[in-house]
């Protein structure tokens, strides 16, 4: 037992190396040494556009499959007070330009605009927003002061007698959010009384994907941050009932005697490939040995891991024919095509894909509807047909949403 002591320190001190702990989320702006394959910590970022100016801000490190909190203000850069009654459309992207997060309508009383999303894959994604002013005019009706947008110089939406409107119309800005590769952490309770034990299950890869191998790192540390030496690990990984590996069994409860994952160091790495895209389990039974540093007896983790099905593909588009039209929604373009050619006699069809009530009304917001066609009101999967006989340009808006806006040139 002592030859087998002494060579297990012996084989330890020959393993130490340098490693650095990246703390957790912070909004904080911490310098670092970040990976090759991620640019840049997240700043807080923000645009000002023709007095209106928009404040976006995420946590500086950012791990996929964490959900994160997003945090978005818009102001009049002049006075700096909030605006209020503002409408949003926000469309979250992952790096290959595949839609992870959109919503309908948003809309904010004072502003402020925050939610929080979970990037799937790491590297740069990209948060489009769109910021629209609530005006006098809404559906042809009167919109009643108090639900116009205003600037907040008074502070409150219902001091608004006091503020002048602000009716800016739309905006868009664009916003990259760097993803670090999926991390997570756990403190655990040993059975040792007292004591804990820090466990840390990442990747490199910006993306897991199915069929493809792929190391995880198991990272064990002390509760002061230092590493602890020598852990053993039992690590198994299931889909469902569906097991993809196993270790062998401990055989010992306080020393796996069949074979084991060890970490001369504190660090134990995994290699394997997951089958299918979905969501795996990884449990994890780590014990100290009697050469440990820090002896905290047995614990026992769980992790979740994502798989995608595939890499660098961007996910099916919406195939626009001839003479169709999708609506999308706040988000500029707002209608796809925006501006469409088409011949005279031709029948346009409209398609409501966005998740909210719109129209298709020809006309602007400022003299109204002219007449010339109306969809009406069009739930999402509702579609509008048109047919138009006279050459021309026709304007036309969403009556709901009044910094909707498309055309149509007819020849």
């Amino acid at each position: 037992m002592k030859k087998l002591l002494s060579a297990s320190i012996a084989m330890g001190t020959i393993a130490l190396f340098a490693f650095a702990i990246i703390s957790e989320n912070t909004y904080e702006s911490n310098v670092y040494a970040a990976p090759t394959n991620i640019p840049q910590e997240n700043q807080q970022g923000q645009t000002v556009s023709d007095g209106i100016k928009v404040e976006f801000g995420v946590p500086s490190k950012v791990y996929a499959t964490e959900l994160t909190p997003v945090k978005i203000k818009v102001t009049d850069a002049n006075s700096g007070a909030n605006l209020s009654h503002v409408d949003w459309a926000i469309v979250v992207k992952d790096p290959h330009g595949n839609v992870v997060y959109k919503t309908t309508t948003g809309h904010s009383h004072v502003g402020i605009m925050d939610f929080n999303v979970a990037f799937p894959i790491g590297g740069e994604n990209i948060v489009s927003l769109t910021s629209s002013s609530i005006g006098s005019k809404m559906m042809g009706m009167d919109v009643p002061l108090m639900a116009r947008t205003h600037t907040m110089t008074s502070g409150s939406p219902m001091t608004f007698e006091k503020d002048a409107e602000n009716n800016f119309g739309s905006r868009t800005f664009e916003y990259p959010v760097y993803v670090l590769p999926q991390k997570q952490t756990r403190v655990l309770d040993g059975s040792e009384k007292g004591t804990t034990v820090n466990v840390e299950l990442a990747t490199s890869s910006n993306e897991i994907i199915a069929g493809q191998p792929t190391t995880l790192l198991l990272t064990v540390t002390q509760p002061n941050g230092e590493m602890l030496t020598h852990p053993d690990a039992l690590v198994s990984v299931r889909k469902g009932t569906y097991k993809v590996s196993s270790s062998a069994e401990a055989g010992d409860p306080m020393m796996p005697m069949n074979g084991a994952y060890h970490g001369h160091v504190g660090q134990m790495s995994y290699t394997a490939t997951f089958p299918s895209a979905g969501n795996y389990v990884v449990n994890v039974d780590l014990n100290s040995l009697p050469v440990s540093n820090y002896q905290f007896g047995h614990a026992s983790a769980r992790f979740n891991v994502l798989v995608s099905d595939s890499s660098g593909e961007t996910a099916a588009t919406m195939k626009t024919a001839a003479n169709h039209v999708d609506i999308l929604g706040l988000e500029s373009p707002f209608y796809s095509p925006n501006g469409i050619n088409v011949k005279t006699g031709t029948t346009l069809t409209f398609d409501n894909v966005d998740g909210n009530f719109h129209t298709v009304t020809s006309g602007t917001p400022e003299s109204g509807p002219d007449g010339k066609f109306d969809s009406g009101l069009l739930a999402s999967g509702q579609s509008f047909d048109v047919k138009l006989d006279k050459s021309g340009t026709y304007n036309y808006f969403c009556t709901i949403h009044t910094t909707m806006l498309g055309t149509v040139t007819v020849s």
